[in-house]
């Protein structure tokens, strides 16, 4: 059996290897079938020429990983495969089918199956299936199917020792060959790679869906697993690795374990953590020994300058613990960003206004001003579907730069104009603008920075 994993043809400007597919592959790879990765957006891929490219692939199954702005692609990247490849099974699996599975079959009206949550214990177990073997799909954990005129959804199988799962197939991934484009938009080093050590989240965050997507309970590689590959993607040419998981420093312990290895172990690779970390989560010590090992850049998740939306939306921290963990960074030598968000339902414009106010007090190096998305999964989304509030969903704009949804205190214009306003003025003080300049690689960087920051102004 013949299998293709797939990003599909979207609106992003971050172009990394998809650490999704990438062991959706090492298990399928593992069980026995053949299997190819594509990247749409790193192969410039246009509908055209993808559907050339099924046309004389002849795949048995194709797999998208799927996230919710993905969704208008992803119906026409179907529509193309039906026409061309009409005997191929197409499942779609991520963020999107795990925190609505029920409503991606529904709009997806010619998918054949999706995965909930992770797809790692029951993909092997659908492509036996499809491929004669034995067994029944009520038994598969995790898959969304159809029965008859209902959607079936299996209970998640969540994979408790993290080293039971193969590292992902970077021989089919090759993050050598990627651009100047990786989520962190800066880097020290190029070529980059992105890896994930824990998964699952125990946090409350009402915007964020990461817990029901990935389980409560944080679980862990152990550190000579990831030190393994580590090994592998030095071996490869990969000289800075970016750790994408939200929790590294959930065990101060852990995180001490790991950048010992790192030291004795002599890779010299730099590394960052883009995704942000607790800002709660951390102390003085912890930072200068992750500084030792070769971290020089973070993103924190601030979010508000608001107390009443920090508490409304279950952060568990203040505008004060904010303000007195990021004086812990001075001196330490790592790079400092902060996460920030407008238009949550019932944010006033006075306390977006405060948003920005506190972005452009904070001692931060760089600043990411997102728009709020009801996730689906998430409390927000749940809370917004249950008062029939979702109807009228732009999925073209569920993107962290555009305003997919805004409720009756405020239009969506005031809310991109605060967001742009916020980029704006915190990036053209000479500080920042200086030192973000002095930090450009190559031509290819400016290239793809200025798509982040077209981005980021215009949509």
């Amino acid at each position: 059996m013949k299998l293709l994993l797939l990003n599909p043809i979207n609106r992003s400007y971050v172009v990394m290897p998809s650490l999704g597919l990438g062991y959706l592959a090492s298990v399928a790879v593992r069980a026995g079938f053949k299997v190819k990765i594509l990247n749409c957006i790193k192969e410039k891929m246009t509908y055209d020429g993808f559907g050339r490219y099924i046309g004389q692939e002849a795949f048995d199954v194709i797999g998208f990983q799927l996230f919710s702005y993905d969704l208008n692609s992803v119906r026409k990247h179907i529509s193309i495969i039906r026409s061309v490849s009409p005997r191929s099974v197409i499942i779609a699996g991520g963020a999107h089918p795990s925190g609505d599975p029920a409503g991606t079959m529904a709009y997806l009206k010619d998918l054949d199956y999706a995965f909930q949550c992770e797809a790692e214990s029951g993909l092997p177990l659908l492509l036996d299936l499809l491929s004669g073997g034995a067994g029944d799909f009520e038994a598969i954990p995790g898959l969304v199917w159809r029965c008859g005129d209902t959607v079936r959804v299996n209970p998640p199988h969540f994979v408790q020792n993290l080293d039971d799962i193969p590292m992902p197939a970077w021989d089919l991934l090759l993050p050598e060959t990627y651009p100047e484009a990786p989520h962190g938009a800066f880097t020290k080093k190029f070529p980059t790679a992105p890896i994930i050590i824990s998964r699952g989240c125990p946090c409350k965050c009402t915007f964020c869906a990461g817990g029901s997507i990935n389980g409560k309970r944080v679980r862990r590689r152990s550190v000579d697993n990831v030190i393994e590959e580590l090994r592998c993607l030095a071996g490869r040419g990969i000289r800075e690795f970016h750790i994408e998981d939200e929790n590294f420093t959930e065990s101060r312990d852990f995180v001490f374990e790991f950048c010992d290895r790192l030291n004795s172990e002599g890779l010299k690779m730099s590394w960052s953590l883009p995704s942000g970390i607790r800002i709660d989560k951390i102390d003085r010590e912890t930072l200068l020994a992750m500084a030792k090992a070769g971290c020089y850049s973070l993103a924190i998740g601030i979010e508000f300058g608001s107390d009443r939306i920090l508490e409304l939306t279950r952060k568990g921290y203040t505008v004060a613990t904010v303000k007195e963990k990021l004086m812990l960074f001075k001196g330490v030598g790592i790079k400092v960003t902060g996460f920030f968000m407008f238009g949550l339902p019932g944010e006033t414009l006075d306390e977006m206004k405060q948003t920005v106010r506190l972005a452009l007090e904070l001692p931060l190096d760089r600043a990411q001003f997102n728009i709020f998305m009801p996730l689906p999964g998430s409390v927000e989304w749940d809370n917004l579907q249950r008062g029939n509030m979702l109807e009228d969903l732009d999925w073209d704009r569920f993107f962290v730069h555009d305003v997919a949804y805004s409720d009756k205190s405020k239009s969506a214009m005031e809310i991109k104009r605060i967001q742009r306003f916020a980029v704006l003025r915190f990036y053209l003080r000479p500080r920042i603008l200086f030192r973000l300049l002095s930090e450009i690689r190559s031509g290819g960087h400016v290239f793809h920075l200025c798509k982040r920051t077209i981005d980021a102004l215009i949509k």
